[in-house]
């Protein structure tokens, strides 16, 4: 008798139609593989999946559970052809098998639950049944245009159009991350990998499905930004390694939309630092047949005040300089070290020459003078330095002899060289 039963038992394992993991996401070995989809093994996601939301499709894994009189679960792929099995429990050793396939592709996780129970109430009375999604499918999608490495990837339904790039080796330097087309079937959708990153706007990076293809084109508008400006991504201000320093100032190409203005763009690129110097900065354009120009924009009245007559609209290759505000004293002239030194409160003219080294044998400390924003100026009794200010310590006028000595001192090689050649 136990033969019979076992050889009942090994009959029924091999006639039993069944569907593997392995059969149904059997996938091309020159194609990038994905990360197993065991029932055991799950996948992260951004949300949970909404069941009155996700359309299943070929390649998704569920289990089914069934609750009642009869209690039983079983895993099911979805097939190539859009179907799933119904398996009941036979009535030798409540072994399962197969006794239909119904197609469920297309509806959502809510409407094949409702689907399934209708064909269950068939052999079962008094019971429910119950889906969830333990596995998701993977489909293909093609990357072109300018990505390091275009090609054909496997994707899952809940990665997004950045994921699928990044899978690509990521955007050359001379590929848009603002005008990105998803193209599907007869649909093409703008992606803007940059909004999506900066704003967090998800909707600029839609989710994937099988069969998309995505489009990077290269930049056909850009600007460069130089100066006292904190950078975005790879043109951001750094911090020392080694000390508590940062870089002052950055400089950097970026994307520009069409009819783009300057404060938006600011604000793309990471905002002007506490040091910029917002009543001196401008605009170079280049003019065609000319050369080129310098825009002021007052950013202290755009940016602080709001007043938009200084929100330009910006044009291809124009370059906007923020220069520091200067929070530096020069001392040059006739000092042992001329040197640029620090702004500080309250320091006189004499304590930042004594900081320069002092005054040289040649110097004129009677006749100091001040240079601010290209103008002389006599320092007069509680005089206040501002920073920028140029201290310049001029040289002692020569008297006539002096003159004659430092002429004559100075013909001497030559007339010694002169003897030297005639001899």
């Amino acid at each position: 008798m136990s033969w019979f039963i076992l050889y009942l038992i090994i009959t029924q394992q091999i006639i039993s139609p069944s569907f593997t993991p392995s059969q149904i996401q059997a996938q091309p070995t020159n194609l990038p593989t994905t990360p197993s989809l065991r029932g055991s093994e799950l996948i992260g996601v951004e949300a949970p999946i909404i069941s009155e939301e996700y359309i299943l499709m070929p390649g998704d894994n569920l289990l089914i559970t069934i609750k009642g009189k009869v209690n039983y679960s079983y895993s099911s792929w979805v097939t190539y052809e859009g179907k799933i099995q119904i398996m009941i429990k036979s009535n030798l050793l409540e072994k399962l098998e197969t006794v239909d396939v119904i197609r469920i592709s297309g509806l959502t996780i809510k409407e094949a639950q409702d689907s399934l129970t209708k064909v269950f109430l068939k052999y079962y009375k008094d019971i429910s049944v119950k889906l969830t999604l333990i596995g998701l499918r993977s489909g293909v999608v093609l990357v072109m245009g300018e990505v390091y490495y275009p090609g054909t990837y496997y994707a899952m339904p809940v990665e997004r159009v950045s994921q699928i790039i990044a899978k690509a080796g990521g955007i050359t330097p001379n590929g848009s991350k603002i005008n990105i087309k998803l193209i599907r079937e007869k649909e093409t959708l703008g992606v803007d990998i940059e909004k999506f990153e900066n704003e967090g706007d998800i909707t600029a990076n839609p989710f994937v499905q099988s069969g998309d293809k995505i489009y990077v084109p290269p930049i056909t508008n850009s600007i460069q930004i130089k100066g006292a400006i904190f950078g975005r991504g790879e043109y951001r201000l750094r911090a020392s390694v080694t000390t508590v320093e940062r870089e002052r100032t950055s400089e950097g190409r970026y994307e520009i939309r069409d009819n783009e203005r300057i404060k938006d763009v600011l604000k793309r690129a990471g905002g002007v630092t506490p040091w910029a110097d917002l009543d001196n900065a401008y605009i170079e354009r280049e003019i065609p047949n000319a050369s080129s120009i310098k825009i002021p924009i007052n950013l202290r009245k755009l940016l602080l005040e709001n007043d938009l007559s200084y929100n330009l609209e910006l044009k291809n290759g124009d370059i906007i300089y923020i220069p520091e505000i200067e929070d530096n004293i020069y001392v040059n002239g006739e000092v042992v070290n001329p040197q640029a030194i620090k702004f500080q409160n309250n320091l006189t003219i004499s304590q930042y020459i004594a900081m320069a080294g002092g005054y040289t044998k040649y110097a004129d400390s009677k006749k100091v003078y001040i240079i601010r924003k290209g103008k002389k100026i006599t320092p007069f009794k509680n005089f206040e330095l501002m920073p920028g200010d140029i201290i310049y310590v001029p040289r002692i006028p020569l008297k006539f002899w002096e003159d004659y000595l430092q002429i004559i001192s100075s013909l001497f090689p030559i007339v010694l060289t002169i003897l030297y050649t005639a001899k």
